[in-house]
């Protein structure tokens, strides 16, 4: 095991020369390991070594008892030791978190407080599969998928590539002691049930399962360096005070379109974008128009640019919309011009319908006309009032745009006697609209 953990620190360049590394030390059988196997490396690799625990008060006297054990190692073994003792279970019902986020969150700022140097964790091959799978489920991306990384800031994992039948295989040859936490027993948790249940059908699959991982995950860590390396150069290429030039953005590769988008808001906005808004977002910026987002923000994308603004009503107007079966649409409504005027086939819109403004290039074919015009040209002709032009509502799909206030439906959507079911668009002027 010593083989591959320094394989590991010199591969991911995780140790420099004359660090001090202060190891999270649990109690349990990975961290113990690790202990004892940087003590025994030190001299080879130029470090000094400490220990930190953190007790996290969740199993009570179970937890003070690993407190006890830790100590009374680290005293044996003449290692520096840091501890804390904390109550997990009242800062979880505090900040409204989960036991498992809020034990993480203050073993973390513990570890960050205590360690002058670099703090070494004990996470293994086997905890990175399990992590891996989690995300998988959670639906995340690469990044989610590249599961836990080497090495974050001064947060460094040489056993990544041990796994923990090799860690409990070396406690046994060196008898090195430790205690097993109750909790890992219990399938109450997301991680356990993974790990008693899923992670053995891989392993009849493929015994080798976790270093499987660990090239996967390599990989598509790589993978992720390099579209956020392409994602970061546009932004910065692009990026004018609060607003992003999309000058190009069409051609690049959709991986990079969305890494630039959630980049953009993290960088202006301190916005984390889910997969959902940043989707949304990525639609607006090749057909224009607006969305909500979190935080009371809007994202618009106008005249070339998405730009994140405070969240308010379009001016002057408020448009609702539904979706009825045509039968109880023509049950419910006098079917007359206004109502067509305000009707769209559901059936026929392209993609998901978006409320906005006019765009540069807009244009539409009426149902009353034999021509397609620019909106710019249609809005001449109806003698709309130029100071109205630029917030007059329309509602657009992926091919452009369906409706327009006041003024009617593209034909291609227009309903029919063949409409099985109507996208009905209820519109009107209000007063004191913007805050």
């Amino acid at each position: 095991m010593e083989k591959a953990v320094l394989s590991a620190i010199e591969r991911f360049s995780l140790i420099p020369k004359g660090s001090q590394v202060t190891v999270a030390l649990s109690g349990g059988a990975d961290s113990m390991s690790l202990l004892y196997c940087l003590l025994s490396c030190k001299e080879r690799l130029g470090i000094t070594v400490s220990a930190a625990h953190y007790n996290h008060g969740i199993r009570h006297e179970e937890s003070d008892e690993d407190e006890r054990f830790v100590k009374a190692e680290c005293e044996r073994l003449r290692v520096p030791l840091f501890c804390e003792k904390g109550d997990v279970p009242t800062l979880a019902r505090e900040k409204k978190i989960g036991i498992e986020l809020a034990a993480r969150e203050a073993r973390y700022a513990f570890l960050e407080r205590v360690s002058p140097d670099l703090i070494a964790t004990a996470h293994t091959a086997s905890d990175n599969l399990e992590t891996m799978l989690l995300n998988l489920v959670r639906g995340s991306g690469a990044k989610g998928l590249g599961g836990i990384p080497p090495k974050r800031g001064r947060i460094i994992r040489p056993l990544i590539t041990v796994t923990r039948e090799e860690v409990e295989r070396y406690c046994q040859d060196n008898g090195i002691r430790y205690v097993t936490d109750s909790t890992n027993l219990s399938d109450e948790y997301s991680r356990n049930r993974l790990r008693h249940t899923v992670v053995p059908l891989f392993k009849q699959m493929n015994p080798s399962v976790e270093r499987a991982a660990i090239r996967a995950s390599f990989s598509l860590t790589e993978d992720e360096a390099a579209l956020s390396y392409f994602a970061k150069e546009y932004l910065e290429a692009n990026l004018q005070e609060d607003s992003l030039r999309l000058d190009g953005f069409s051609l690049l590769p959709a991986a990079v379109q969305k890494r630039t988008i959630r980049r953009y808001f993290e960088m202006t906005k301190d916005l984390a974008l889910d997969s959902k808004h940043t989707e949304e977002v990525l639609q607006i910026c090749r057909s224009g128009g607006r969305i909500s987002l979190p935080k009371n923000l809007y994202a618009v994308v106008q005249a070339g640019k998405l730009v994140a603004e405070p969240s308010k009503p379009t001016a002057g107007y408020c448009v609702d919309t539904a979706v009825l079966q045509i039968e109880k649409a023509r049950q419910d409504r006098k079917i007359h011009n206004l109502f067509l005027k305000n009707a769209v086939d559901c059936d026929k819109i392209v993609g998901k319908p978006i409320l906005r403004t006019r765009n540069e290039g807009d244009s539409i074919r009426l149902v009353s006309s034999r021509y397609t015009k620019t909106l710019k040209k249609l809005y001449l002709e109806k003698r709309v009032p130029l100071s109205l032009r630029s917030s007059l509502p329309v509602i657009a799909d992926e091919q452009g745009v369906i409706w327009i206030y006041g003024i009617g439906v593209a034909s291609r959507c227009a309903v029919s006697k063949n409409t099985k079911r109507v996208f009905i668009i209820d519109a009107k002027e209000v007063q004191n609209t913007i805050d």
